[in-house]
């Protein structure tokens, strides 16, 4: 594939490693569900796009001439019955596939570390996240390859994996790894393994909803499974599926998307899409929409600019947009390494890669079968229409010529506007006996240029300062990005070992461990935080985020240092702040940012108690929700837009809100013993916030070594 526009890039001086030390880049694609992600309701800013929630459930599974068994109990009217191209298509989850064999007894899918989950501790106070906490008794009594563990010896440093059962016996069982390297961190690396059991299990309602049971009958009916494809189908933009299980229900579009969450969707379905034979690998990224007009004057709506500076730009900034910022550069791609030409009867052992084309000379068998995007509305499922015409929807059976099943770089040059949805298919495999195997090895990548860069070459482009065909190859580095994950992932896989849990795994050099305890505690005009000494770092690095977890850190954010422990003195009064800390090795590896990253409230910085009860003040007065944040020059607190300060207070006292008119709005205990005092400018009754007007606080000292009260107006714009 060719390598587009990086001489250009770096000759002007554009672009910045988005691995940099100072920013190292969350993985984009770790999900809400894994370390990392979105931990409130802010916009995203860990994880630039996010697969669609579906992403790893989506497979149909086709074979031939299938008897169905006497107890065919979802559907009765097809029982012994034999179907001349049967389709289990996951339409619908009751019906097609069991839940997760976990799910099903209610504890969940299990993970697995590398090493043990960190201790963190904030103000004292331990932080369980489900995430990155190892729950030992959650699989008791389940088989002894379910478990959520420390996992010695594992290739990745988190690890996943999903087991179910579907319609026609086959066992399915889809491994997850991720790294926090950060040439992988934008990596989910996945083997989906396809059995037909010696005594298969199939979904039965008889067991309960979602419920599944032995089904001696499929094998007896079915000796062997005839023609045997395997179609992947999935969908790559930021999307909510809808409920569980409803890939058919109208989709929502956008959700979790940083152009959705800054009310600027409009050209969030303008992808272009890719099928690159050569790598096996399937890829998308934004397009410019000719059918929206965008933010911009001229209508390039390309990688979504922001919104100039201005009105629009104010109304969104708590999405943490900034003028012109590119909202979509991403590439997005799912690379397959590895199919087995024939089925095996370990499942750890590969046959031949069926992707060699030197494995496989006849040029209409080289795999996949079927590669191509289709418009939603185009998409043919068993919810709506007969099984043959879904399988042959899958397989393409009356296209002859491989050629003309797989799409390609050549035939997409423009966006496909509208939701489209992608489609891979292997096989056939003339037969699956019982006791066999298919692997299907593919990494899931979402890659392009750092948050960081997506604010500073869409504020120059915004204002004119590059043109338009740098603003274009930035926008286009992204796939360089992409073709270099795609090669780390060849790389782990070339790496491969049998580990004795989890069978076959790729393997990465491992980073740095991350420390085994954090704990971070609000001091007076600082915080202060240790941690357990890594072996073999050769130093720590400090990221703060201020206002909210999420937010990545700027350079003047990061801190380098020798030993474990360091105090933040460079911290404001009454601003959340939230810490990662990470052990860098000689070799420049870093350990994960999300293993010790603070969560909750954060921590603030106070000053101790006032001796003078008329020393109280409020901060910021007048209060203006349009203020801006301290941290980009403005007077409100970062990340908590409706925020008041009391500072200089006594030990204890009471304040009372009032309004002008003399009605009292609220009244709050301080007790923590410090001078601070923070309240969200809510009122009792109904928890809204307060309105535009004239205030009056009144302090009433409960410490007797600071005796009376006093009174302080604010105001209040909103």
């Amino acid at each position: 594939m060719t390598r587009r526009y990086v001489p250009l890039l770096l000759a002007l001086g554009l672009l910045v490693s988005y691995g940099s030390a100072f920013a190292q880049n969350p993985g984009r694609n770790w999900g809400t569900h894994w370390p990392g992600g979105l931990n409130e309701t802010r916009t995203n800013p860990d994880i630039n796009y996010l697969v669609a929630r579906n992403w790893g459930l989506r497979v149909a599974i086709l074979t031939d001439d299938f008897n169905v068994p006497s107890y065919f109990a979802h559907f009765p009217e097809l029982a012994n019955t034999t179907i001349p191209k049967f389709v289990n298509d996951g339409t619908d989850d009751l019906a097609d596939i069991s839940s997760s064999f976990f799910n099903a007894v209610g504890k969940g899918s299990p993970k697995g570390f590398r090493i043990p989950p960190p201790l963190l501790l904030q103000d004292g106070v331990e932080i369980k996240r489900e995430t990155w906490t190892v729950f030992s008794d959650r699989f008791d009594g389940l088989p002894a390859d379910s478990y959520e563990a420390v996992i010695p010896g594992l290739g990745s440093d988190v690890y996943h994996e999903s087991q179910r059962v579907h319609t026609g016996g086959i066992h399915s069982r889809i491994q997850s790894w991720r790294w926090a390297n950060t040439e992988a961190q934008d990596i989910i690396f996945q083997i989906h393994t396809y059995t037909y059991p010696e005594t298969p299990r199939v979904p039965d309602v008889r067991t309960g909803e979602r419920g599944t049971d032995l089904s001696p009958e499929t094998r007896d009916k079915n000796p062997m499974l005839k023609n045997f494809h395997l179609g992947f189908h999935w969908f790559m933009q930021a999307a909510n599926r809808g409920p569980s299980g409803g890939s058919h229900i109208t989709p929502t579009f956008g959700n979790d998307s940083r152009p959705f969450e800054a009310g600027i969707q409009h050209g969030i379905l303008d992808e272009v899409n890719n099928w690159d034979d050569e790598l096996k690998l399937m890829y998308s990224y934004d397009g410019d929409a000719t059918d929206r007009t965008g933010t911009r004057a001229d209508g390039d709506d390309r990688g979504e600019p922001a919104p100039a500076t201005g009105a629009k730009l104010d109304e969104i900034r708590e999405a943490l947009v900034d003028a012109g910022e590119f909202l979509e550069s991403e590439y997005k791609g799912r690379v397959f390494l590895h199919v087995d030409k024939t089925p095996v009867s370990d499942p750890n052992t590969l046959s031949d890669n069926w992707l060699d084309d030197m494995n496989e000379p006849d040029p209409e068998m080289r795999q996949p079968r079927v590669a191509r995007w289709v418009p939603d509305a185009s998409w043919i499922t068993t919810d709506s229409a007969e099984m043959a015409a879904v399988h042959d929807f899958y397989t393409q059976s009356n296209v002859f010529m491989r050629d003309d099943r797989v799409e390609s770089v050549a035939t997409s040059t423009a966006s496909q506007q509208g939701y489209w949805e992608w489609m891979v298919t292997f096989g056939p495999w003339p037969e699956l006996n019982p006791g066999e195997s298919i692997h299907i090895v593919s990494a899931w990548i979402v890659t392009g240029p750092s948050i960081a860069e997506n604010k500073r070459m869409g504020k120059m482009w915004s204002e004119g300062d590059i043109s338009f065909v740098e603003k274009e190859a930035f926008l286009d580095s992204g796939l360089d990005s992409l073709e270099a994950a795609v090669a780390v992932a060849r790389k782990a896989w070339d790496a491969r070992q049998v580990h004795a849990t989890v069978g076959l795994q790729p393997v990465l050099q491992p980073t740095p461990d991350w420390p085994a305890r954090l704990e971070i505690n609000s001091g007076p005009d600082q915080n202060e935080l240790t941690w357990a000494a890594v072996p073999g770092a050769a130093e720590y690095r400090v990221y703060r985020m201020a206002g909210f977890e999420t937010k990545p850190p700027g350079r003047r954010d990061v801190f380098t240092v020798s030993g474990t422990s360091y105090n933040d003195n460079t911290v404001i009064r009454g601003t959340r702040y939230y810490y990662a800390v990470t052990a860098v090795d000689a070799n420049g590896l870093e350990s994960s940012f999300f293993a010790t990253r603070t969560l909750g409230d954060g921590v603030s910085p106070f000053r101790a108690p006032a001796r003078d009860i008329t020393s109280v003040r409020i901060v910021p007065n007048p209060f203006q929700i349009q203020g801006g944040e301290l941290e980009q020059g403005g007077y409100n607190f970062t990340g908590q837009p409706n925020k008041l300060l009391f500072v200089n207070l006594p030990a204890s006292a009471i304040i009372r809100i009032f309004s002008i008119t003399g009605d009292l709005i609220q009244e709050i205990e301080h007790t923590a013993g410090s001078g601070d005092l923070s309240w969200d400018l809510t009122i009792n009754d109904n928890n809204q916030f307060l309105v535009s007007g004239i205030y009056f606080a009144h302090i009433e000292s409960r410490d007797p070594q600071v005796p009376g009260s006093h009174i302080e107006k604010f105001i209040v714009v909103r």
